[in-house]
């Protein structure tokens, strides 16, 4: 399901004339991942990446952004800088 990788941005769900690959209907979940991958390659303006596509189409690690690390880390970098 090609919703688990990436999200529609700036345009409504739906049918999408894409050039060289036809109507694609984003409303679908039967648009294949390969294809969404090929259009956000090639700079499609509609598609985002989710932290899973992010993960596991392009091997980008997951960040934690808790606040207690960032407490933890910005304590430690004011006490550094004394």
């Amino acid at each position: 399901m090609w919703q688990n990788y990436f999200k529609i941005i700036g345009i409504v769900p739906g049918r999408v004339v894409v050039p060289g690959k036809g109507t694609i209907d984003f409303s679908k979940e039967n648009v294949p991942v390969e294809l969404c991958k090929q259009l956000f390659d090639s700079g499609f303006p509609y598609l985002e990446l989710t932290d899973l596509g992010k993960e596991v189409l392009y091997n980008q690690p997951k960040i934690s952004k808790s606040k207690s690390d960032r407490k933890s880390k910005g304590s430690a970098e004011s006490h550094d800088a004394l």
